[in-house]
Parts: C-alpha cells; sequence; structure tokens
C-alpha cells in the first residue's frame, strides 16, 4: 500500500495551496482530485477573484487578508509570472447596512487606506454605476484581482517542485480511520497516511460524515457581459463593487438584503463579471445541470438594469460553479468531531482571496503546529449542537 504522511483530497482553492506548504516542509504528500485542476466544476475557476485588506466579516480575516496579500506577491516571485493586479474595490448600500459599516469599521481600525463616499460623488465619479441617493460607498483603495486558474497552476506547480505526488482523475470514494493510519480508497487503489484533509469544496459533501447536515453545497450563476464601451468598464475605469441592497419581506434573504458583486472587465474577453452573492439554491455538484437557467438569467438582468443599466444591451455568457456553505457563512477547518486524523475545510464561498495564508494556517494545523492567526472562530466544533 502506497503510504504518505498527508493526503490532501480536492487541489483547488485550499487542496492546492496546503499540498505546496506540506511538501516544502518536507513532507510526504498526496494530493487527489477527479479532475484535473485548474477546472470547472468546482468553485476556483472563473477569470477573476476579488482581493481586499478591509474585510468586514472581522478581524480575524483582515489579518489573514493581509498576510495573503503579502503570499500572492511571493507566490508571483516564485513562479516568475503575475497573479494579482491592484485596482479599487467598492462596498456600495445605504449607510447603515452591515456591510459598509463593517468594512468601514475594518479599514479605520487597521489603517487600510479608504476614502467615504456618497452616492452624489460615486456618480459622478462612476457614471456606469444607477444608485439611490441614500447609498454610500467605503472604497478600499488598493485592492485587487486575482487570477485563480493561474494561481491554482502555480501551487501545484510549486507544490510538485517540493516534493509533492499529484494524481489527477482519481476520484477518492472513501475513507477509514484507525488507530494509527487513513486510509484512502480511490477509484484506482487504497492510499495510507498519517493524517488526511478534505478540500474538495462541494465535492466533500459525501466524505465529511455526520457533518454533511452542516456542510451545504450551493449553485451559482455567474454572468459575464460585454460592454459596447469596453474602456469604461475596464481595470483603470471601474471597480471592484460589491452592494448590499435592502429587500422586504423575502424568506430567500433572512438578513434584509440581496448581495451582488460585478468586477470589472479583463483582457482579452473585455466583460464584466457579475454573480449573487446570497439567496443562492442548494445544488449538489454531482447532479445540478451546468447550465444556466433562463430564470437566473432574468433575475441578472432586473438587478443590471436597475444598478448598472448600460450594461443591460451587452452580449453575455454565463457559467455554474458551486462552493460549500457553513450554517454561519465563517470558514470551516480543523478535525472532524469525533476524529483525530481526519480535518475538513469549506470556504462558504469567500475564500480565494485568502488561498496562500489558509495552505499555511491547514498546513500548521495538520502538523500540530501553533498558528500565526487566531482560528478559532472557524473550528468545526462550533456546529456540534446541529450534528444528527
Amino acid at each position: 500500500m502506497n503510504n504518505y504522511d498527508f493526503i490532501i483530497v480536492g487541489l483547488g482553492t485550499a487542496g492546492s495551496a496546503t499540498c505546496m506548504n506540506l511538501a516544502r516542509r518536507g513532507y510526504r504528500v498526496l494530493g487527489i482530485d477527479q479532475f484535473s485542476p485548474p477546472h470547472s466544476m468546482g468553485s476556483h475557476h472563473g477569470q477573476s477573484r476579488s482581493v481586499r485588506r478591509a474585510y468586514p466579516e472581522g478581524s480575524s480575516y483582515v489579518k489573514m487578508a493581509i498576510k495573503s496579500w503579502e503570499l500572492w506577491r511571493k507566490l508571483e516571485k516564485d513562479q516568475g509570472q503575475q497573479l494579482l493586479v491592484t485596482t479599487e474595490n467598492i462596498t456600495v448600500g445605504p449607510a447603515q447596512c452591515p456591510a459598509l459599516k463593517g468594512f468601514m469599521e475594518s479599514a479605520r481600525a487597521h489603517e487600510i487606506p479608504h476614502d467615504y463616499l456618497t452616492g452624489k460623488e460615486i456618480r459622478q465619479r462612476w457614471p456606469q454605476f444607477s444608485l439611490p441617493g441614500h447609498f454610500c460607498g467605503g472604497l478600499e483603495i488598493e485592492a485587487g484581482i486575482v487570477f485563480p486558474e493561474l494561481a491554482i497552476r502555480a501551487f501545484l506547480r510549486e507544490a510538485e517542485k517540493a516534493g509533492a505526488e499529484l494524481h489527477i482523475n482519481e476520484h477518492a470514494a472513501e475513507w477509514s480511520e484507525h488507530s494509527n493510519v487513513v486510509n484512502v480508497k480511490t477509484s484506482k487503489t487504497t492510499y495510507e497516511a498519517g493524517r488526511l484533509l478534505l478540500a474538495a469544496g462541494a465535492w466533500s459533501r459525501n466524505l465529511v460524515g455526520n457533518h454533511a447536515n452542516v456542510l451545504q453545497p450551493k449553485r451559482i450563476a455567474v454572468h459575464w457581459l460585454k460592454p459596447a464601451d469596453t474602456r469604461a468598464f475596464s481595470l483603470k475605469n471601474f471597480p471592484v463593487n460589491f452592494w448590499q441592497v435592502p429587500v422586504d419581506n423575502d424568506p430567500s434573504f433572512p438578513e434584509g438584503y440581496r448581495e451582488f458583486y460585478s468586477l470589472p472587465a479583463l483582457e482579452p474577453e473585455g466583460a464584466v463579471k457579475f454573480a449573487f452573492h446570497n439567496g443562492l439554491p442548494d445544488g449538489d455538484p454531482a447532479t445540478m445541470t451546468r447550465e444556466v437557467h433562463d430564470d437566473e438569467t432574468s433575475v441578472i438582468k432586473e438587478i443590471i438594469s436597475t444598478y448598472l443599466p448600460s450594461l443591460i444591451d451587452s452580449p453575455l455568457r454565463a457559467d455554474v460553479c458551486s462552493y460549500m456553505m457553513t450554517p454561519d457563512k465563517d470558514f470551516y477547518f480543523g478535525k472532524l468531531p469525533g476524529s483525530q486524523k481526519v480535518f475538513g475545510v469549506a470556504l462558504a464561498g469567500h475564500g480565494f482571496k485568502f488561498a496562500p495564508v489558509l495552505g499555511v494556517l491547514l498546513a500548521d494545523l495538520l502538523t500540530d503546529m501553533p498558528t500565526e492567526n487566531d482560528i478559532a472562530l472557524f473550528s468545526p466544533d462550533r456546529f456540534k449542537n446541529l450534528l444528527i
């Protein structure tokens, strides 16, 4: 039987970065993916991801975001290619909405360069936006966009360079934990390791035991719209933008807000990326259709006609991705409850910007090393009362 120190199932956002970090520390590492990453069957594809450091979800995230920015730049040097470009990032909504308040508190507390803009100032600076007069914005002056497919390739190249063994197009079917080892049975053979990390995103649900009722795969329809005037929506002229818009009496949005975002047009396609961030339907990645439904597109068009009206007649294409959501929308990583050798990770749809630091933190957890960041917030143990 093939024996390793660590097996990582899933070579996307968290898995690829963790493989790299463990291999660089000299461990025998096996990474397994049922597809050939980077691929379009999970959550790490789609050409672009926003990167920011002023993060409304809390100080634990901000420290991780700051460190991750540094590690993105280091990975660029290691690979000799650009993975992250700088741009502005604006959070938009009513003055008292949680996202805007959280952004401002985060930026001030951590002295991250930012501006507070009125609705009038936003419209004057970016006439592409149409927003109510009472909306405001928090602008992070130096944020960025990272290229996810290039980044995954970079992590995996560095992992292999450091000695990791990567098996693609191999499905991990089940695992069993014993006193000293974990066995992982795949579509090809069985492997043995000291510890196992389940990092397959929405595909991990069949592997996490009784936490399958805690972690919920979500289906996300993503649209790209090609404007007639590409320059108006280019990196230099159009910021990454995240919106929190009030919604009344809609059970799909218990928080009272609909959240959506768009990213600038990137070459060579020159299309603006647009998607919703909440109110998402459940979607098992193994069975859900990969075609975007007409009703999904019509809702996107309705929002665009209201807030980005100059894009409404733009040709569009669409794709589907999936990710694993937690009940509180915070990250989930650590030992599966009741296990000593099997760990899980779920990123609740906002993890890619943190990929480099997640690789470090997960490698620390797997090797029983103290972590630089306070990660108690993310422990799977917080959901013990939800277990069946």
